[in-house]
């Protein structure tokens, strides 16, 4: 814990654009290897269907660690 001018000591408080662009990144790359392991698609080649997945992940993995970073942010504030 760190503590504030008072005095009194100040949650930490996670830094959520760190968290958003791990957990993009993290998702891109696991949807583009699942897209280049996974079975073709007639009509989409490997790079495109490795760039939608991977976009798709990307926003699934910045939602979760937005909400993983939320509720570490309560987490904390709750015991302080």
């Amino acid at each position: 814990m760190t503590t504030s001018p008072d005095g009194r000591s100040a949650p930490r408080v996670p830094n959520f654009k760190r968290f958003l662009i791990t957990g993009a990144l993290l998702g891109f790359v696991v949807g583009a290897v699942i897209s280049l392991v996974g079975d073709d698609v007639r009509g989409y080649s490997a790079a495109t269907g490795a760039l939608f997945l991977g976009a798709f992940g990307a926003l699934l993995g910045a939602g979760l660690a937005g909400i993983f970073g939320i509720l570490l942010d309560r987490s904390g504030r709750e015991r302080s």
